[in-house]
Protein backbone atom coordinates (compact mmCIF):
# COMPACT_ATOMS: atom_id res chain seq x y z
CA UNK A 1 0.00 0.00 0.00
CA UNK A 2 1.77 3.04 -0.86
CA UNK A 3 2.70 5.93 1.55
CA UNK A 4 0.67 9.36 1.09
CA UNK A 5 1.49 11.03 -1.49
CA UNK A 6 2.60 14.35 -2.02
CA UNK A 7 1.05 17.82 -3.08
CA UNK A 8 1.71 19.22 -6.34
CA UNK A 9 4.08 21.55 -4.85
CA UNK A 10 6.23 18.62 -3.53
CA UNK A 11 5.05 19.26 0.13
CA UNK A 12 3.18 16.42 2.22
CA UNK A 13 0.37 17.19 4.96
CA UNK A 14 2.17 16.31 8.37
CA UNK A 15 -1.18 15.81 9.49
CA UNK A 16 -0.78 12.13 7.49
CA UNK A 17 2.56 11.75 9.21
CA UNK A 18 4.15 9.75 11.87
CA UNK A 19 4.80 12.57 14.11
CA UNK A 20 2.28 15.22 13.00
CA UNK A 21 2.70 18.58 12.98
CA UNK A 22 5.54 18.17 15.23
CA UNK A 23 7.48 17.63 11.60
CA UNK A 24 9.69 14.93 12.38
CA UNK A 25 9.48 13.48 8.68
CA UNK A 26 8.40 14.25 5.18
CA UNK A 27 8.59 10.38 4.32
CA UNK A 28 11.43 9.39 4.82
CA UNK A 29 11.83 6.27 6.84
CA UNK A 30 8.39 5.65 7.14
CA UNK A 31 6.82 2.20 6.20
CA UNK A 32 3.20 1.42 5.97
CA UNK A 33 1.91 -2.14 7.23
CA UNK A 34 -0.98 -4.40 6.84
CA UNK A 35 -2.81 -6.23 9.78
CA UNK A 36 -5.47 -8.55 10.27
CA UNK A 37 -7.01 -9.74 13.80
CA UNK A 38 -10.38 -12.02 14.43
CA UNK A 39 -11.83 -11.86 17.48
CA UNK A 40 -14.80 -14.02 19.42
CA UNK A 41 -15.93 -13.06 22.41
CA UNK A 42 -18.61 -14.99 25.09
CA UNK A 43 -21.75 -12.98 25.94
CA UNK A 44 -23.55 -12.77 28.95
CA UNK A 45 -22.39 -14.87 32.73
CA UNK A 46 -21.44 -17.96 31.83
CA UNK A 47 -20.84 -21.83 33.16
CA UNK A 48 -23.98 -22.38 34.69
CA UNK A 49 -24.71 -19.15 36.96
CA UNK A 50 -28.37 -17.62 36.76
CA UNK A 51 -27.91 -15.32 34.94
CA UNK A 52 -31.21 -13.36 34.36
CA UNK A 53 -32.65 -9.78 34.25
CA UNK A 54 -36.14 -8.18 35.74
CA UNK A 55 -38.47 -5.39 34.09
CA UNK A 56 -41.52 -3.65 35.16
CA UNK A 57 -43.80 -2.43 32.33
CA UNK A 58 -46.85 -0.40 32.91
CA UNK A 59 -49.29 0.84 30.41
CA UNK A 60 -52.21 3.55 31.41
CA UNK A 61 -53.22 6.41 29.27
CA UNK A 62 -51.28 10.00 30.51
CA UNK A 63 -52.87 13.05 28.98
CA UNK A 64 -55.04 10.96 26.87
CA UNK A 65 -52.19 9.13 25.20
CA UNK A 66 -51.32 5.64 25.77
CA UNK A 67 -48.12 5.86 27.51
CA UNK A 68 -45.94 3.07 28.50
CA UNK A 69 -43.20 3.01 31.75
CA UNK A 70 -40.31 0.85 31.48
CA UNK A 71 -38.52 -0.33 35.02
CA UNK A 72 -35.34 -1.95 35.24
CA UNK A 73 -31.97 -2.19 37.37
CA UNK A 74 -30.01 -1.97 34.25
CA UNK A 75 -27.37 0.45 34.25
CA UNK A 76 -26.74 3.28 31.59
CA UNK A 77 -23.29 3.47 30.93
CA UNK A 78 -23.47 5.17 27.43
CA UNK A 79 -24.30 1.87 25.63
CA UNK A 80 -27.63 3.13 24.63
CA UNK A 81 -29.95 1.15 26.71
CA UNK A 82 -32.07 3.38 27.75
CA UNK A 83 -33.02 4.15 23.63
CA UNK A 84 -33.44 0.51 23.61
CA UNK A 85 -35.77 -0.23 26.11
CA UNK A 86 -38.04 2.20 24.22
CA UNK A 87 -37.95 0.96 21.17
CA UNK A 88 -38.84 -2.40 22.17
CA UNK A 89 -41.46 -1.53 23.90
CA UNK A 90 -42.46 0.83 21.40
CA UNK A 91 -42.42 -2.33 19.05
CA UNK A 92 -44.43 -4.97 21.05
CA UNK A 93 -46.87 -2.78 22.12
CA UNK A 94 -47.21 -0.23 19.63
CA UNK A 95 -47.28 3.33 21.20
CA UNK A 96 -44.82 5.79 20.69
CA UNK A 97 -44.67 7.52 24.40
CA UNK A 98 -42.42 5.72 26.26
CA UNK A 99 -41.21 6.90 29.66
CA UNK A 100 -38.10 5.14 30.95
CA UNK A 101 -38.14 4.50 35.01
CA UNK A 102 -35.40 5.76 36.94
CA UNK A 103 -33.26 2.89 37.18
CA UNK A 104 -32.95 0.92 40.73
CA UNK A 105 -32.86 -2.34 42.10
CA UNK A 106 -36.69 -1.98 43.79
CA UNK A 107 -37.46 -3.64 40.71
CA UNK A 108 -35.45 -6.86 41.04
CA UNK A 109 -31.57 -6.99 39.45
CA UNK A 110 -30.53 -6.78 36.22
CA UNK A 111 -26.93 -7.71 37.26
CA UNK A 112 -24.01 -5.81 35.99
CA UNK A 113 -23.52 -3.57 32.86
CA UNK A 114 -20.97 -6.14 31.46
CA UNK A 115 -20.49 -9.18 29.30
CA UNK A 116 -22.17 -7.71 26.44
CA UNK A 117 -25.62 -8.74 28.09
CA UNK A 118 -27.57 -5.91 29.00
CA UNK A 119 -29.05 -5.43 25.52
CA UNK A 120 -29.72 -10.09 25.48
CA UNK A 121 -31.25 -10.22 29.43
CA UNK A 122 -32.77 -6.64 29.97
CA UNK A 123 -34.01 -6.31 26.31
CA UNK A 124 -35.42 -10.02 26.54
CA UNK A 125 -37.03 -9.28 30.05
CA UNK A 126 -38.53 -5.88 28.44
CA UNK A 127 -40.05 -7.90 25.89
CA UNK A 128 -41.52 -10.34 27.89
CA UNK A 129 -42.93 -7.69 30.12
CA UNK A 130 -44.22 -6.01 26.95
CA UNK A 131 -45.83 -9.60 25.90
CA UNK A 132 -47.78 -10.02 28.88
CA UNK A 133 -48.81 -6.60 29.08
CA UNK A 134 -50.25 -7.29 25.29
CA UNK A 135 -51.96 -10.20 26.39
CA UNK A 136 -54.02 -8.11 28.94
CA UNK A 137 -55.00 -5.14 26.08
CA UNK A 138 -55.90 -8.31 23.41
CA UNK A 139 -57.91 -10.34 25.87
CA UNK A 140 -59.58 -6.80 26.84
CA UNK A 141 -60.06 -6.01 23.21
CA UNK A 142 -61.60 -9.34 22.67
CA UNK A 143 -64.03 -9.08 25.19
CA UNK A 144 -64.92 -5.78 23.91
CA UNK A 145 -65.82 -7.17 20.52
CA UNK A 146 -67.60 -10.22 22.24
CA UNK A 147 -65.46 -12.83 20.32
CA UNK A 148 -61.99 -14.12 19.71
CA UNK A 149 -60.11 -12.30 16.73
CA UNK A 150 -56.79 -14.61 15.53
CA UNK A 151 -54.79 -11.30 14.50
CA UNK A 152 -55.29 -9.08 16.69
CA UNK A 153 -52.11 -6.90 17.73
CA UNK A 154 -50.59 -3.14 18.65
CA UNK A 155 -50.43 -0.99 16.42
CA UNK A 156 -50.42 3.18 15.93
CA UNK A 157 -51.90 3.62 19.80
CA UNK A 158 -54.75 0.63 19.00
CA UNK A 159 -55.37 -2.54 18.69
CA UNK A 160 -56.20 -3.62 15.27
CA UNK A 161 -57.21 -6.60 13.17
CA UNK A 162 -56.78 -6.33 9.56
CA UNK A 163 -58.36 -9.02 8.58
CA UNK A 164 -61.89 -7.93 10.24
CA UNK A 165 -61.08 -4.57 10.01
CA UNK A 166 -61.28 -3.64 13.48
CA UNK A 167 -59.13 -0.87 15.44
CA UNK A 168 -59.77 0.29 18.95
CA UNK A 169 -57.62 3.17 20.30
CA UNK A 170 -56.26 2.44 23.54
CA UNK A 171 -57.11 5.43 24.76
CA UNK A 172 -60.68 4.23 24.99
CA UNK A 173 -60.00 0.69 25.54
CA UNK A 174 -58.14 1.25 28.86
CA UNK A 175 -60.08 4.50 30.06
CA UNK A 176 -58.43 4.92 33.43
CA UNK A 177 -57.28 1.38 34.23
CA UNK A 178 -53.55 0.71 34.41
CA UNK A 179 -52.10 -2.75 33.10
CA UNK A 180 -48.94 -3.95 34.59
CA UNK A 181 -46.44 -7.09 34.29
CA UNK A 182 -43.23 -7.96 36.04
CA UNK A 183 -41.16 -10.56 34.57
CA UNK A 184 -37.94 -12.00 35.70
CA UNK A 185 -35.81 -12.91 32.13
CA UNK A 186 -32.98 -15.88 31.53
CA UNK A 187 -31.61 -16.77 28.87
CA UNK A 188 -31.02 -20.83 27.63
CA UNK A 189 -28.94 -22.72 30.67
CA UNK A 190 -25.24 -23.11 30.52
CA UNK A 191 -23.34 -25.56 32.60
CA UNK A 192 -20.25 -25.46 33.86
CA UNK A 193 -17.00 -26.96 31.52
CA UNK A 194 -16.20 -30.43 32.20
CA UNK A 195 -12.81 -30.68 33.80
CA UNK A 196 -11.64 -34.06 32.63
CA UNK A 197 -12.85 -33.26 28.91
CA UNK A 198 -12.53 -29.00 28.54
CA UNK A 199 -15.86 -29.67 26.77
CA UNK A 200 -19.26 -28.38 27.88
CA UNK A 201 -22.22 -25.44 26.73
CA UNK A 202 -20.66 -22.89 28.70
CA UNK A 203 -21.64 -19.89 26.84
CA UNK A 204 -25.07 -19.15 25.43
CA UNK A 205 -23.84 -16.28 23.05
CA UNK A 206 -20.92 -15.48 21.07
CA UNK A 207 -19.81 -12.39 19.13
CA UNK A 208 -17.62 -12.27 16.25
CA UNK A 209 -15.72 -9.23 14.47
CA UNK A 210 -12.84 -9.13 12.74
CA UNK A 211 -10.25 -5.63 12.37
CA UNK A 212 -7.96 -4.52 9.15
CA UNK A 213 -5.68 -2.03 9.94
CA UNK A 214 -3.37 0.35 8.25
CA UNK A 215 -0.53 2.22 9.71
CA UNK A 216 2.43 4.19 8.82
CA UNK A 217 5.76 3.32 11.38
CA UNK A 218 8.62 6.29 11.14
CA UNK A 219 11.29 3.20 11.67
CA UNK A 220 13.90 5.73 12.79
CA UNK A 221 11.93 7.86 15.45
CA UNK A 222 9.58 4.69 16.36
CA UNK A 223 6.62 6.55 15.54
CA UNK A 224 3.13 5.30 14.27
CA UNK A 225 0.29 6.56 12.93
CA UNK A 226 -2.93 4.17 12.11
CA UNK A 227 -4.01 5.69 8.91
CA UNK A 228 -6.93 3.23 8.61
CA UNK A 229 -9.17 0.63 10.68
CA UNK A 230 -11.96 -1.21 8.91
CA UNK A 231 -14.31 -3.80 10.82
CA UNK A 232 -16.59 -6.38 9.88
CA UNK A 233 -18.72 -7.93 13.04
CA UNK A 234 -21.79 -10.19 13.18
CA UNK A 235 -24.68 -8.45 15.49
CA UNK A 236 -27.23 -11.25 15.16
CA UNK A 237 -29.72 -7.76 14.94
CA UNK A 238 -28.89 -4.29 14.89
CA UNK A 239 -31.37 -2.98 16.94
CA UNK A 240 -30.20 0.70 17.09
CA UNK A 241 -28.15 0.99 13.54
CA UNK A 242 -26.47 3.87 14.87
CA UNK A 243 -25.44 2.84 18.20
CA UNK A 244 -23.99 0.04 16.74
CA UNK A 245 -21.97 1.65 14.40
CA UNK A 246 -21.04 3.85 17.16
CA UNK A 247 -20.06 0.73 19.60
CA UNK A 248 -17.64 -1.02 17.10
CA UNK A 249 -15.92 2.80 16.70
CA UNK A 250 -15.76 3.29 20.39
CA UNK A 251 -14.14 -0.28 20.51
CA UNK A 252 -12.17 0.28 17.83
CA UNK A 253 -10.83 3.27 19.85
CA UNK A 254 -9.89 1.70 22.90
CA UNK A 255 -8.05 -1.35 21.14
CA UNK A 256 -5.90 1.40 19.11
CA UNK A 257 -5.19 2.85 22.66
CA UNK A 258 -4.36 -0.45 23.81
CA UNK A 259 -2.13 -1.01 20.90
CA UNK A 260 0.07 2.38 20.48
CA UNK A 261 -0.67 4.63 23.48
CA UNK A 262 -2.37 3.12 26.62
CA UNK A 263 -0.70 1.88 29.62
CA UNK A 264 -0.68 2.37 33.03
CA UNK A 265 2.60 3.01 34.77
CA UNK A 266 3.15 2.09 38.72
CA UNK A 267 6.20 2.48 40.86
CA UNK A 268 6.34 1.29 44.84
CA UNK A 269 2.39 0.63 44.36
CA UNK A 270 1.65 4.20 43.14
CA UNK A 271 0.25 5.07 39.65
CA UNK A 272 2.98 7.65 38.06
CA UNK A 273 0.54 8.56 35.51
CA UNK A 274 -2.72 9.33 37.26
CA UNK A 275 -4.13 12.12 35.03
CA UNK A 276 -5.22 12.11 30.93
CA UNK A 277 -2.12 14.82 30.47
CA UNK A 278 0.17 11.69 31.32
CA UNK A 279 -1.93 8.55 30.59
CA UNK A 280 -2.85 8.95 26.89
CA UNK A 281 -5.84 7.73 25.24
CA UNK A 282 -6.63 8.49 21.28
CA UNK A 283 -8.10 12.02 20.13
CA UNK A 284 -9.89 12.61 17.18
CA UNK A 285 -6.77 13.21 16.03
CA UNK A 286 -5.21 9.42 16.55
CA UNK A 287 -8.88 8.17 14.63
CA UNK A 288 -8.80 6.68 11.73
CA UNK A 289 -11.29 6.99 9.18
CA UNK A 290 -13.33 3.39 9.23
CA UNK A 291 -14.90 1.26 7.21
CA UNK A 292 -17.68 -0.97 9.23
CA UNK A 293 -19.49 -3.51 7.56
CA UNK A 294 -22.46 -4.99 10.03
CA UNK A 295 -23.55 -8.81 9.65
CA UNK A 296 -26.71 -9.63 10.70
CA UNK A 297 -27.08 -13.57 11.16
CA UNK A 298 -29.58 -14.09 13.63
CA UNK A 299 -28.94 -15.77 17.05
CA UNK A 300 -32.56 -17.92 16.72
CA UNK A 301 -32.15 -18.30 20.55
CA UNK A 302 -31.61 -14.39 21.41
CA UNK A 303 -34.75 -11.68 21.35
CA UNK A 304 -35.04 -10.77 18.38
CA UNK A 305 -31.39 -12.95 16.94
CA UNK A 306 -29.58 -10.22 18.54
CA UNK A 307 -25.88 -10.76 19.60
CA UNK A 308 -23.88 -8.76 22.40
CA UNK A 309 -21.85 -6.03 20.55
CA UNK A 310 -19.82 -3.86 22.85
CA UNK A 311 -16.83 -6.00 23.71
CA UNK A 312 -16.00 -7.72 20.57
CA UNK A 313 -14.63 -4.70 18.21
CA UNK A 314 -12.43 -3.91 21.51
CA UNK A 315 -10.49 -7.37 21.38
CA UNK A 316 -9.78 -7.69 17.88
CA UNK A 317 -8.99 -3.80 16.84
CA UNK A 318 -5.57 -3.72 18.93
CA UNK A 319 -4.12 -7.11 17.59
CA UNK A 320 -4.58 -5.85 14.23
CA UNK A 321 -2.80 -2.34 14.49
CA UNK A 322 0.46 -4.24 16.76
CA UNK A 323 0.12 -6.78 13.19
CA UNK A 324 0.37 -3.68 11.27
CA UNK A 325 2.82 -2.43 13.22
CA UNK A 326 5.10 -6.16 12.94
CA UNK A 327 4.59 -5.87 8.92
CA UNK A 328 5.72 -2.90 8.58
CA UNK A 329 8.60 -3.53 10.72
CA UNK A 330 9.88 -6.94 10.39
CA UNK A 331 10.35 -6.71 14.27
CA UNK A 332 8.84 -9.91 16.69
CA UNK A 333 6.70 -7.27 18.93
CA UNK A 334 5.17 -8.81 22.21
CA UNK A 335 3.68 -6.87 24.30
CA UNK A 336 1.14 -3.15 24.06
CA UNK A 337 1.89 -0.91 23.67
CA UNK A 338 4.07 -0.04 21.26
CA UNK A 339 6.50 2.59 22.48
CA UNK A 340 9.15 4.07 20.29
CA UNK A 341 12.23 2.30 22.06
CA UNK A 342 10.52 -1.14 20.85
CA UNK A 343 11.01 0.12 17.32
CA UNK A 344 14.27 1.86 17.37
CA UNK A 345 15.92 -0.19 19.58
CA UNK A 346 17.54 2.53 21.73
Amino acid sequence: MPLPAASGDGEVDLRDMPGGVSNTTHGEGVRRGVGYAVAYKNVAFSEGYDDHSTARVRLEVVGGEPTATVHTAAAEVGQGLVTVEQQIARTELGVERVVVHPKDTSVGSAGSTSASRQTYVTGGAVKAACAKVREQVVARAERLVGRTVPDLRLAGGAVVSDSEDITVPLADLLGDDVLEETLEWRHRPTAAIDPETGQGFAHVQYAFSAHRAVVDVDTELGLVKVVEMACTQDVGKAINPQAVVGQIQGGTAQGLGLAAMEEILIKDGKVRNPSFTDYLIPTILDMPPMRIEVLEYADPHAPYGLRGVGEAPNISSGPAVLAAIRAATGLPLTRVPVRPEHITGT
